[in-house]
C-alpha cells in the first residue's frame, strides 16, 4: 500500500534539501486589502481546527495590534497556487473578521483602551483605521523547491508536519503565573512576599487554612506562593464587592485586579496592612484548632467565609477582639457544626452555592452581634458608584496610540544567533534567560524532544523575543521554554532570576517519542555524533530584539502578558490534534457524521473545540475495540459519592489506534467500519427517542428527549457531558436495532431509570455498593433484551411432526406445504426482537415466504 505517513528518509531529505524558509514583515493592508492575495489565501485548510477565540480574546488581540505589541509570526505554506495558513489561523481570522465588522470590541477584552468598547472597524475614525492598516506583522513562509517527486499526498504530509510542530510545543501559563508578572512591581505584593520569606510560619499557616492538602502537595514551590498571593489579593478587597454582584459577575478577575490596584495605590502603610491581615489569619487559625478539638468537620471554604466576616465586621467598626469572647467562639463552632452543608466543596464556584455560604455566614454574625451586613451581600447604589469610579479610571486612547507609534510601525528586523553564542553571553552575564516576571521551567520532556528533533531536521523555530535593557543586558521575554529545552539537552547552565547559575530540571535528558528521527530515540547529547552536536550548537535561532534606547516606552512585562495570556493551545489526544495529521479519509468521515446529527446529537452545541467530532471518534474507538478486543479495559466505570461515573481509561490509546489506522489499510478499513457503526447507533437512538408523531421541529424534539433521557431536566444548571454519551453507548450499543424498534417505549423507560440511578444514588448505596448494584441492573437489562442464539436444528421426523400439526399449511401464505417442498424453519417471533429459540416458537414455511417475512411478526 502507499504509505500514509512519509518515510523517515524521504521527509528528512525534503526538510534538509528542499524546504525554503523566508522571513518577511508585511503591513496588515498588504495582507488583507489586496484582493488578489486574499483570494489565494486559504486560512482554514481541513487539518486546521475551528476558529475558537471568543470576542474577549479577539478584542485583546486587536488592542495588541493598535499598541504595536509584538505578536507571534503568521506561518504560511506557499504551494505555488495558494498560500495556506499553517500556524496563526486564530490571529489571521481575527484580523479578517474585525476588518469585515464581524464583531465589536468588548470591555472585558480591552485592558488599555476601554473607550473602544462596542466599536467595530467601521466605527473607528480614519486616523485609527490607518493605524490598524499600517501595523506591521511578521511572517514565516515555507515552500518546497526542486522536488519533482512531491505529489499532493507528500505536500499534505509536510504541511501537517509543520503545523503539528508549531502547535504541539505550547505549554500555557497558569493564571497565577500571569498574575506574578502583572504584580511584579506592586509594592503591596512585594511586601507580603518579603514577609513570607522572613516568617515562614505565617506563610505555612495561610496555606494550611486556605488550600486543601491536595493543592498544597501538587503545587510547585513557586506556583504555590503565587497562588497564595492570588488569594491574598482577593481577601484584601472582597469586602468592597457585594457577594450577590461578585458571584454572578463574568469579570471576577478584572474586578479583583482593579480594586486591588486601587488599594495598593492608596495604601500609605503596607506594614500596617500586613499586620491587620494576619491578625485575621491568626483568629481564623485559632477557630480551626477549636473545630478540630471538638471534632467538627471543616474545610477551606469555612475559613474563607470566616476571614471575610472578620473583614466586613472591621468595616463596621467591630473590633476583632470582640470575637475572642469564649461564648462567641463556642456559638461559632456550633453554627459551623450545624450548617456545614453550606460549605460543601461540590460546585462551590457556582453563584448559588457562593451566595448561600456567605449569606449564611453573614446572618450568623448579624444575629449574634446585632449588626446589619446587607450592604456586603446585596448590590446597592453606593457600591455601584464605587464600582463605576474604580472601573472607569483609564487613560486617553489617542495619546497612547501616538506613544506607541514607533513600536507599531518600525518592527525591528529579526537577527539570528546560535545556542553557542547564547551560552557565551550567559557566561558574561549579558543574557538573562529568566527575568523576575518569567515562570519556572514547565515544558515536558516529550515537547522538548520535539524541539531538538526540529533542530536536527532544520525546521525553523518561532522567534525568541528579547528586551535589551538600558544596561545592555538581554532579557528573554518569550521563548524561555524553547531555550531551556536546548540548554537542558546539551547540559549547559543558565542564570536564574536572582543571578545564580543553575541547571535545567531536565539536565541532559534523553530524546523520546520522536515522530521522524527514530535513530535518535533514547539518546542524550553526549551520545550524538559530532555532526549532530555541531548542528545543534550552530542552529540559527531567530531573535527579535526590542532596544529600550529606541523604544523607551516599551514594557517587557506587558509583552510577556500579551503573548501568554489566555492561550488556546491544541491539546494532545483531542480531535483538534488528531484532525491535523491522521488519515484524511478518517477525519472527513468523522466530521461528516458529526455534522449530520449536530442539531441534536452533540456534547457541545457551540462546537468550537471539535468536541462533537471527538465524541464520534471515541464511540468509534469503543466499537473497534469491541470487535478487536485486547487486554485493555477501555471504558472505566467507577463510583464517586452519590454518582456512577464513566470515562475513557486512556485517550492515548485512541491516538495509538488512529496512528496505526493511518499507516495500515486493514486497521483503517476496520475503523471506518466502526464509524459507520456509530451512525447506526445514532439512528437506533433516534428510533428510541421518538414516541409520537412529530411533523415539525423534529430536531428540537430529539434534543429535548435526549436531555430527558440523560436526566438533565431536573437541574437548571445541568449540561451534557461526554460521560453521559459513554454511559449511553455502554447501555444501548449491545441491543440490536430490531429489538429497539419492537420494544422502544419499554427500553427508553428502562434506560431513563438507569440514568436516574447513576446521577443520584440512594443514600444506602453511597458507600460503594451503588456500582455493584448498577452492574447487576445492567446484566438484567441486557438479559431482558438479548437475542437468543439459533441452536435448535430439526431432524426430518421432527419436521414431519411439525407439518402434521400445521395441517400441511404454510402459516405465511396459507398454501399447502409438503416435506418435499423447498422449506425453512422459521421463528414465529423473530430472535432479533426477543423471540426465544424454543420448539414452541418454531414453524415450517415456504423458503420464499420466510425470506419475504424477514424479522417481522405476522398475525
Amino acid at each position: 500500500m502507499a504509505e500514509l505517513f512519509l518515510k523517515d528518509e524521504e521527509i528528512k531529505e525534503i526538510f534538509k534539501t528542499h524546504i525554503k524558509i523566508e522571513s518577511k514583515v508585511m503591513s496588515i493592508e498588504t495582507l488583507f486589502a489586496n484582493e488578489r492575495r486574499t483570494k489565494n489565501t486559504v486560512y482554514d485548510p481541513y487539518y486546521q481546527r475551528n476558529y475558537v477565540w471568543d470576542n474577549d480574546k479577539a478584542s485583546y488581540f486587536i488592542e495588541s495590534i493598535l499598541l504595536g505589541t509584538e505578536i507571534p509570526p503568521l506561518v504560511f505554506f506557499n504551494t505555488g497556487k495558494n498560500i495556506e495558513v499553517i500556524d496563526g489561523r486564530q490571529r489571521f481570522e481575527t484580523i479578517k473578521r474585525f476588518k469585515e465588522n464581524k464583531f465589536h470590541l468588548t470591555n472585558k477584552g480591552l485592558s488599555v483602551f476601554p473607550d473602544l468598547k462596542k466599536k467595530s472597524f467601521d466605527d473607528f475614525d480614519m486616523g485609527l483605521q490607518d493605524v490598524f492598516w499600517d501595523t506591521k506583522i511578521r511572517i514565516i513562509e515555507f515552500s518546497v523547491v526542486n522536488e519533482p517527486r512531491l505529489d499532493e499526498r507528500k505536500e499534505d504530509q509536510i504541511k501537517k508536519e509543520i503545523f503539528r510542530r508549531y502547535n504541539s510545543g505550547i505549554t500555557p501559563l497558569k493564571n497565577a503565573e500571569i498574575e506574578k508578572a502583572i504584580y511584579i512591581n506592586d509594592d503591596t505584593t512585594t511586601y507580603f512576599k518579603k514577609r513570607f520569606k522572613e516568617n515562614k510560619g505565617n506563610y505555612l499557616d495561610f496555606l494550611d487554612l486556605f488550600f486543601s492538602e491536595r493543592e498544597r502537595e501538587t503545587s510547585k514551590k513557586g506556583i504555590k506562593l503565587e497562588k497564595a498571593m492570588q488569594k491574598i489579593r482577593l481577601f484584601l478587597v472582597l469586602h468592597n464587592l457585594p457577594i450577590n454582584y461578585y458571584s454572578t459577575s463574568q469579570s471576577r478577575k478584572e474586578l479583583i485586579q482593579r480594586f486591588f490596584e486601587n488599594l495598593s495605590n492608596t495604601t500609605t502603610d503596607v506594614e500596617r496592612l500586613y499586620e491587620s491581615f494576619f491578625r485575621k489569619v491568626e483568629f481564623t487559625k485559632e477557630m480551626k484548632n477549636r473545630l478540630e478539638v471538638d471534632g467538627v468537620e471543616h474545610n477551606k471554604l469555612v475559613f474563607e467565609c470566616l476571614f471575610w466576616a472578620c473583614t466586613v465586621l472591621e468595616q463596621e467598626k467591630i473590633s476583632l477582639d470582640t470575637l475572642h469572647d469564649e461564648t462567641i467562639k463556642q456559638k461559632l463552632v456550633d453554627f459551623i457544626s450545624n450548617n456545614f452543608k453550606l460549605y460543601t466543596l461540590e460546585n462551590s464556584h457556582f453563584y448559588k452555592e457562593m451566595k448561600e455560604r456567605y449569606t449564611g455566614t453573614a446572618s450568623f454574625f448579624e444575629e449574634l452581634l446585632g449588626v446589619n451586613l446587607e450592604v456586603y451581600i446585596k448590590n446597592n447604589m453606593a457600591t455601584q458608584r464605587k464600582l463605576k469610579k474604580v472601573m472607569n479610571n483609564t487613560p486617553d486612547t489617542n495619546e497612547l496610540i501616538e506613544e506607541f507609534e514607533t513600536l507599531r510601525l518600525n518592527k525591528p528586523d529579526a537577527s539570528t544567533t546560535t545556542i553557542d553564542d547564547i551560552c557565551r553571553l550567559m557566561n558574561r552575564k549579558r543574557f538573562l534567560l529568566r527575568p523576575s516576571y518569567q515562570r519556572g521551567e514547565s515544558i515536558n520532556q516529550m515537547k522538548s524532544s520535539a524541539i531538538i528533533e526540529s533542530i536536527l531536521l532544520g525546521i525553523k523555530l518561532p522567534p525568541i523575543f528579547i528586551f535589551k535593557r538600558q544596561d545592555g543586558i538581554l532579557e528573554v521575554v518569550d521563548g524561555q521554554q524553547r531555550l531551556l529545552s536546548i540548554l537542558g539537552f546539551i547540559g549547559e547552565e543558565f542564570l536564574d532570576e536572582e543571578g545564580n547559575r543553575i541547571l535545567s530540571d531536565k539536565h541532559k535528558y534523553k530524546l523520546n517519542k520522536l515522530r521522524i528521527l527514530d535513530e535518535f530515540k533514547g539518546r542524550g547529547y553526549d551520545d550524538l555524533d559530532d555532526d549532530s552536536k555541531e548542528k545543534i550548537l550552530d542552529f540559527n535561532l531567530s531573535l527579535v530584539t526590542i532596544d529600550s534606547k529606541i523604544n523607551p516606552q516599551f514594557d517587557p512585562i506587558d509583552l510577556f502578558i500579551r503573548l501568554n495570556n489566555k492561550p488556546y493551545p491544541i491539546r494532545e489526544n483531542t480531535f483538534e490534534m488528531w484532525n491535523s495529521y491522521i488519515d484524511v479519509e478518517i477525519t472527513k468521515k468523522i466530521r461528516t457524521l458529526a455534522e449530520k446529527y449536530n442539531s441534536w446529537f452533540y456534547s457541545r452545541l457551540k462546537n468550537t473545540r471539535m468536541e462533537n467530532e471527538e465524541l464520534i471518534t471515541t464511540l468509534a474507538y469503543f466499537d473497534y475495540k469491541s470487535e478487536n478486543p485486547d487486554a485493555h479495559n477501555d471504558l472505566d466505570i467507577y463510583q464517586r459519592n452519590d454518582k456512577i461515573n464513566f470515562r475513557v481509561r486512556a485517550k492515548t490509546e485512541i491516538t495509538k489506534l488512529l496512528n496505526t489506522a493511518s499507516e495500515q489499510d486493514s486497521v483503517k478499513n476496520a475503523y471506518l467500519k466502526s464509524i459507520t457503526s456509530v451512525d447506526t447507533f445514532i439512528r437506533k437512538l433516534k428510533l428510541l427517542l421518538v414516541e409520537k408523531d412529530v411533523s415539525e421541529n423534529l430536531d428540537e424534539y430529539l434534543k429535548k428527549e435526549l436531555d430527558e433521557l440523560f436526566y438533565l431536566s431536573q437541574s437548571r444548571t445541568a449540561r451534557r457531558t461526554l460521560q453521559s454519551f459513554y454511559a449511553l453507548w455502554y447501555v444501548l450499543s449491545k441491543i440490536p436495532y430490531q429489538m429497539v424498534r419492537t420494544h422502544r417505549l419499554k427500553i427508553k423507560e428502562d434506560i431513563t431509570n438507569l440514568f436516574r440511578f447513576t446521577k443520584s444514588l440512594p443514600f444506602e448505596d453511597q458507600n460503594g455498593m451503588g456500582l455493584t448494584k448498577y452492574k447487576l441492573m445492567m446484566d438484567e437489562f441486557w438479559e431482558k433484551y438479548k437475542v437468543d442464539d439459533r441452536k435448535i436444528k430439526l431432524e426430518v421426523d421432527e419436521k414431519k411432526e411439525l407439518l402434521k400439526k400445521q395441517n400441511n399449511i404454510c402459516p405465511l401464505c396459507n398454501s399447502l406445504l409438503f416435506i418435499s417442498d423447498d422449506i425453512e424453519v422459521d421463528h414465529r417471533v423473530p430472535l432479533s426482537v426477543g423471540g426465544s429459540d424454543k420448539f414452541l416458537n418454531l414453524q415450517l414455511t415456504h423458503k420464499d415466504c420466510n425470506r419475504k417475512k424477514g424479522n417481522r411478526i405476522l398475525n
